[in-house]
C-alpha cells in the first residue's frame, strides 16, 4: 500500500508514514460524521492525486475527457490532474462516472467510487461514496510465484467502524477505451 505522487520529495522521502498517517486520519472518522469524512477523503485525493488547479474538495463533477480526468468547479472552470499518468480507467459514462480508477508511479491502484448528487437544482460538491486501496499479498512458496488482490475500503466500515476488506475481480473501462480487469489472483 505505498500509494506515491510522482514529483512530491515530502512523500517520496517518507511514504510509508505519510500514506498510514494519511488512511489513519481518514478511518478514525466515525461513520456518523460524513461531512468530516467526506473532507478528508478528499484531502487524503489531494495528497496522493493532485489536480493541476484547485482542490478535490472543491469538485462539483468529474468528467472523463478524451483520455483524461477533468474535475469541475462550481465558478465553471475545470482542471485535470497534476500528473495525467495517474488516471488510468473508469467505470459508468464517460459524462457520469461512477468510479475513477487511479495507479501511482509504483503500480499500486486506487478506486474512488461517486454517490449521486442530491438533485436539489443547484450544484453541488461531489460526494464520495467510498475510496478502496489496493494490498497484495503473494505466495512465494507456491511453483510460480502468485499474489492475492485485496481492496481496503476507506469510508465504508463494518459495525464498529473498523475498515472492510475484500477480494474480487474487478472491471473498469481503460482510458483508451479498452478493458481493464483486475483479477484477486494473479501471476507475477
Amino acid at each position: 500500500m505505498n500509494m506515491q505522487t510522482f514529483e512530491n520529495n515530502d512523500i517520496q522521502t517518507n511514504s510509508t508514514s505519510f500514506i498510514a498517517n494519511a488512511v489513519f486520519a481518514v478511518e478514525a472518522i466515525k461513520a456518523d460524521q460524513a461531512q468530516e469524512k467526506q473532507m478528508k477523503t478528499k484531502q487524503l485525493l489531494d495528497k496522493l492525486f493532485p489536480l493541476e488547479n484547485g482542490s478535490h474538495c472543491d469538485v462539483t463533477e468529474y468528467v472523463i475527457d478524451l483520455r483524461h480526468v477533468m474535475a469541475f468547479f462550481k465558478d465553471g472552470t475545470h482542471s485535470g490532474l497534476k500528473h495525467p499518468k495517474h488516471f488510468v480507467a473508469f467505470t459508468g459514462e464517460k459524462e457520469h462516472p461512477h468510479s475513477i480508477l487511479f495507479r501511482d508511479g509504483t503500480g499500486s491502484h486506487m478506486e474512488v467510487t461517486f454517490g449521486r448528487q442530491r438533485g436539489t437544482g443547484s450544484v453541488e460538491f461531489i460526494t464520495i461514496d467510498d475510496i478502496q486501496m489496493e494490498t497484495c499479498t503473494t505466495f512465494p512458496h507456491m511453483e510460480a510465484s502468485s499474489a492475492m488482490r485485496h481492496w481496503i475500503s476507506l469510508v465504508k466500515g463494518d459495525k464498529k467502524g473498523k475498515p472492510m476488506a475484500c477480494s474480487e475481480d474487478k472491471e473498469y473501462t481503460a482510458k483508451n477505451g479498452d478493458d481493464y480487469r483486475l483479477d484477486c489472483c494473479y501471476k507475477l
